[in-house]
C-alpha cells in the first residue's frame, strides 16, 4: 500500500461493491477517498485512522470500519467540496499559462465525469499529447438561465472530476464577465481564468464610419478612467 495506508482498492470494493466508483478512488497522506453512491445522493467517503486530522475537516458521519479505521460519509456540498479540494490539490484550478487547454463548459453539472472519460481516451490513443481541462467553464448568463451560482458550478465540478479520477491539473474558466460584481464573485469560488465581455461598450457604428468620425469617438472615449491616452493606445 502507499502511504502507510493498509486497504487497496479491490480491499474497498469487495466491502462496497458496485456503490464504489473505482476511478475516484485514491490513497493520500494515510487517507482514502472515493465517491460513494448513497441511497438517495452520491456522497464523499473517506476512510482513515480515528485520529487522522483530515477527518475532522470535511462534515460527515463517522462510523467504525474495522481493523483500527473509521469511515466518515459525508455530502457532496459545497464546504466538502472547498475540502476535497485542499487535501487533493490537482482538484484545485491552478493558473493555466498558455499551457494547451479546452474548456468542456458542463452547463449543467452532471457531464464532467463523461468528459473526464472522453479527455482520457483522447489523451492515451495520442502519444505525447497534453491538453489541461477547464471542467468548470461557464457564463453569469448561463448561470442566470441555469439558477446556478459560482459557487455550484465550482462545486459540480470538482465532484465530478473526482468521480471521473482526472489526476492532471484543471482550471476555471469565469466565461463572458460583463461587470467587476461577477469577477469578484469567480474569484471567491475559485476560478483562475477570466474571460472579459465587453460587448456592452462596442461602438457597432464604428465598422462603417469616416476616418474623421472615428477620430472623433476615439478623442470622446473615458480616457481617465481607462488610465490610458490616445497617443498610449496608438504606440
Amino acid at each position: 500500500m502507499t502511504d502507510m495506508f493498509r486497504f487497496s482498492l479491490t480491499d474497498i470494493q469487495g466491502r462496497f461493491g458496485a456503490s464504489l466508483y473505482p476511478a475516484s478512488f485514491v490513497v493520500q497522506a494515510g487517507a482514502a477517498y472515493w465517491l460513494h453512491k448513497g441511497k438517495a445522493d452520491k456522497q464523499l467517503a473517506i476512510l482513515a485512522r480515528p485520529e487522522h486530522p483530515t477527518l475532522a475537516r470535511f462534515q460527515g458521519e463517522q462510523q467504525e470500519f474495522g481493523d483500527g479505521y473509521a469511515l466518515r460519509l459525508c455530502p457532496t456540498s459545497h464546504a466538502n467540496g472547498r475540502a476535497l479540494r485542499a487535501v487533493l490539490p490537482w482538484l484545485q484550478p491552478a493558473l493555466l499559462g498558455i499551457a494547451t487547454s479546452a474548456g468542456f463548459g458542463d452547463r449543467l453539472g452532471l457531464a464532467t465525469p463523461g468528459h473526464v472519460r472522453a479527455l482520457t481516451h483522447v489523451l492515451s490513443a495520442t502519444p505525447g499529447c497534453t491538453i489541461a481541462p477547464i471542467f468548470a467553464q461557464q457564463s453569469m448568463r448561463e448561470m442566470e438561465r441555469t439558477r446556478r451560482k459560482p459557487d455550484d458550478v465550482m462545486a459540480d465540478a470538482t465532484w465530478g472530476t473526482f468521480q471521473g479520477g482526472w489526476r492532471g491539473p484543471v482550471g476555471a474558466d469565469a466565461d463572458h464577465l460583463k461587470i467587476p460584481a461577477d469577477i469578484d464573485a469567480c474569484a471567491a469560488a475559485g476560478f483562475t481564468f477570466f474571460t472579459i465581455d465587453p460587448g456592452a461598450h462596442v461602438d457597432g457604428e464604428a465598422e462603417n464610419a469616416t476616418p474623421v468620425v472615428l477620430e472623433t469617438k476615439v478623442a470622446a472615449l473615458p480616457w481617465h478612467d481607462l488610465e490610458s491616452t490616445p497617443a498610449e493606445l496608438k504606440k
